[in-house]
């Protein structure tokens, strides 16, 4: 239900408009004004705007205090996981290599030293994602 607030496009563009409008150094922590975010940007109309932000509120994606939005703890988690995720689509190409370069390998799987090689050299500086492949690939 939560992820049903930031299905369509308008509304996940208003929900990284707060988070962007923070400050970059703790996304989410500094609420902004309502009239920061500009609906005509966003391409709403006011009924739009307003719906919009009453369904981000109510999931408990963003907080309101004294007409400024900011992220909730949630918000925060989810507008993470998100950029990982972003970062991921970015990156598919190299995760298919990956794949790839493991199904090469007999039943038993890629060593762990050479996934981590790969890993490093196809990743990159990608932290995100190296960290989520090499956790998930010793819990194996």
């Amino acid at each position: 239900m939560v992820l049903c607030a930031i299905s369509d496009d308008k509304s996940l563009s208003l929900f990284r408009s707060i988070a962007n409008s923070s400050d970059s150094t703790s996304v989410g922590h500094q609420p902004i004004d309502e009239s920061r975010i500009s609906m005509s940007y966003i391409n709403l109309t006011p009924n739009q705007y307003y719906s919009r932000i009453n369904r981000l509120r109510s999931m408990g994606l963003i907080n309101r205090r004294k007409a400024r939005y900011s992220l909730s703890s949630l918000g925060r988690i989810l507008y993470e996981t998100q950029n990982t995720i972003d970062i991921a689509i970015q990156n598919r190409w190299k995760l298919v290599t990956l794949d790839s370069l493991e199904s090469a390998f007999t039943e038993e799987g890629m060593p762990f030293e050479d996934r981590n090689k790969y890993v490093n050299a196809l990743l990159g500086d990608r932290v995100e994602i190296k960290n989520i492949l090499l956790h998930s690939y010793v819990k194996k």
